[in-house]
């Protein structure tokens, strides 16, 4: 790619879409409140409005004048950023009364988003957020930008050379890929609890727009409908049938937006990643950069050999699931193939396993679980007895979950990284480098230091991996062991 086009010592604008892009997020964030006056016009149709309709109109163009107050800031800011690159430095310049200037060095950049919609794919142009190991949150975010410049600015940014050496890239190998076959086993293998609960929600979010738009008792709507439905056992086997169905099908949506005709390429430098249906997304991935790195499958996953990969990188928001970079294995060489950079040699295939002590299986249910089933099940015998066996179910069901989780976790160790396998139902795997930890603690309650217990917490940039109930011995010998290879590996 030339770089003679773009000179980007020079400030640079937003492209014109993101002035698009702004004006439709302040309709998308106040449409309730334009939704909220016509539905009262319409429900309470006063002959006032109509013998004198421009009052209306006044009224509807000085909300719309607030709106745009309220958003003043967002629009001035789009005529008044500027973003360069000197001195081996990103700086953005943005703001009109409170001016602010943001300047990245570039080897602190931990990862570019390259993301297309259907506007910027009409336009040529994308959008781009650029994430440091400074802050948890989303650094520096352009709506819309010109797709060439922001090529160009990428490669500048990820591979960190003069704009002059761009040509001369590293070969990309596509090392995996997502066919529809794949997607077929990935969302009938998803979290369909989770997905019902999803449905759930949203449906009674909209009840709730219902009821402050038009002014509707929507519960007492429901409880009608609910009354004259047909609640016979063929009935309710047609409405679980029809739930099920429904979830099955949000459930393949999820999967697609999620994951359609993702690829990963790899270059020495790490990996590139592109996926998207309603949107492209494009995101790289530095291989200095990632901190640790899991891979996890429930029930139905782990009897179809499917694995989600994930990487955890420095700097990243742990709350915001659409940032973390996670990777539907479907083989298990493609699992070794993307570790491989990281850490080569895994603790699980040349050391023995090591367990946590047994109290961890049951602490749990004997302090916790028993009291709190015990105090409960008092109300629901005085209810009904037959009720009591809803808290002995729950009990039963926290006992054998602990148990399981303590079986579970195991771990292995060698000179320069820790593996950790646990789960209850599910499992997942964590694989750590010594030299990515931060610091170490070593914390013990009063019921661990009884039995000379501690649980370790190895600290890195991106989470925190924990190690419970382990001797004291064992847990010095880690903290000595991460310690030595943050010194002098």
């Amino acid at each position: 790619m030339s770089t003679n086009k773009f000179d980007w010592s020079v400030p640079q604008k937003l492209s014109p879409v993101a002035l698009l892009l702004i004006l439709g997020k302040i309709l998308k964030d106040s449409w309730p409140l334009l939704l909220i006056i016509v539905g009262r016009m319409i429900i309470n149709n006063q002959e006032e409005s109509k013998r004198n309709s421009s009052v209306g109109l006044f009224f509807v163009l000085g909300i719309s004048v607030l709106i745009l107050l309220v958003h003043f800031s967002q629009l001035i800011n789009f005529f008044l950023f500027r973003i360069s690159v000197q001195s081996g430095e990103l700086i953005v310049n943005s703001g009109f009364l409170s001016k602010s200037k943001t300047i990245i060095p570039i080897n602190r950049i931990q990862s570019i988003h390259v993301i297309e919609s259907y506007l910027h794919k009409l336009t040529n142009t994308c959008e781009l957020k650029i994430e440091t190991a400074g802050t948890d949150a989303t650094e520096i975010e352009i709506k819309a930008i010109g797709k060439e410049k922001a090529q160009l600015l990428q490669e500048l940014l990820q591979h960190k050379v003069e704009a002059s050496n761009l040509t001369n890239s590293l070969d990309q190998v596509q090392i995996m890929s997502i066919q529809f076959r794949d997607l077929l086993k990935l969302a009938i293998s998803e979290n369909h609890i989770k997905t019902f609960l999803i449905i759930l929600a949203f449906a009674y979010s909209r009840l709730e727009d219902v009821k402050q738009i038009f002014g509707a008792d929507t519960s007492k709507m429901l409880d009608q409908q609910l009354d004259q439905a047909d609640l016979s056992k063929s009935g309710i086997l047609t409405l679980l049938i029809v739930g099920f169905f429904i979830t099955l099908w949000v459930s393949f949506i999820r999967v697609i937006l999620r994951y359609h005709e993702m690829s990963v390429t790899s270059n020495k430098k790490g990996f590139q990643m592109e996926w998207g249906f309603l949107q492209t997304q494009q995101k790289r991935l530095t291989q200095n950069k990632v901190q640790l790195i899991s891979w996890n499958s429930n029930f139905l996953r782990k009897i179809l050999g499917i694995r989600i990969l994930r990487f955890f990188m420095a700097g990243e928001d742990l709350v915001k699931i659409k940032q973390h970079i996670q990777l539907p294995i479907m083989h298990a060489h493609l699992l070794y193939q993307l570790a491989l950079p990281y850490q080569a040699v895994w603790p699980s295939s040349n050391t023995e396993s090591k367990m946590v002590h047994a109290s961890f299986g049951w602490r749990n249910t004997i302090f916790f679980a028993v009291p709190i089933a015990v105090v409960s099940a008092f109300p629901f015998y005085l209810w009904n007895p037959w009720f009591i066996f809803f808290p002995v179910l729950v009990l039963l069901y926290l006992a054998i979950s602990n148990w399981v989780k303590y079986q579970k976790f195991t771990y292995w160790f060698s000179e320069t990284s820790i593996q950790i396998k646990k789960g209850i139902w599910g499992e997942e795997n964590v694989l750590l480098n010594f030299n990515k930890v931060q610091h170490v603690m070593i914390k013990s309650s009063p019921f661990q230091r009884h039995r000379n217990l501690v649980t370790v917490e190895l600290h890195t940039a991106g989470e925190t991996v924990k190690i419970p109930y382990i001797t004291l011995e064992q847990a010095q010998y880690l903290a000595d062991l991460a310690l030595l290879n943050v010194e002098f590996l």
